[in-house]
């Protein structure tokens, strides 16, 4: 989620370079993330063919709903709460960091200043999250 639609183009082209399979589904604020996710339950739940994401990448600044408040509330919800959640922010704030933690972030990144060190950090997280993790049943 990234309310930056630059940012978010930034970030799939980026993305695309490293894990052509990869599928991004931008969402511009916490809400509009919030409802997807739980309409999409809601659709698996009627047998229709739709899969849940494997991760989310969450930006904490977004209008709305930010990313903290997502955060809580997709953990809260025992729908959601086993997709795992990674931060990707500009704050590298202390505060921030302990917040997501405390509300069950899976990781948080820092977006890096530089092309070449953001599609470093960006292959490293789909090396990771794509095949070195097992990932719960459903995704």
């Amino acid at each position: 989620m990234e309310d930056e639609q630059a940012d978010a183009e930034l970030f799939q082209e980026l993305l695309s370079d490293v894990a052509a399979h990869a599928t991004v589904v931008h969402m511009a604020n916490g809400q509009e993330a919030l409802d997807y996710l739980q309409q999409l339950n809601d659709d698996l739940s009627d047998d229709q063919p739709q899969s849940r994401p494997n991760l989310i990448v969450l930006d904490l600044n977004m209008p709305v709903m930010n990313g903290h408040t997502f955060l809580e509330h997709a953990k809260k919800d025992e729908r959601l709460s086993d997709i795992p959640v990674l931060v990707l922010s500009t704050s590298d704030h202390a505060d921030d960091v302990q917040r997501a933690y405390q509300a069950h972030a899976s990781g948080y990144l820092v977006k890096p200043t530089s092309f070449q060190e953001y599609t470093e950090m960006l292959r490293l997280m789909t090396s990771y999250w794509g095949e070195v993790m097992r990932l719960p049943r459903g995704h």
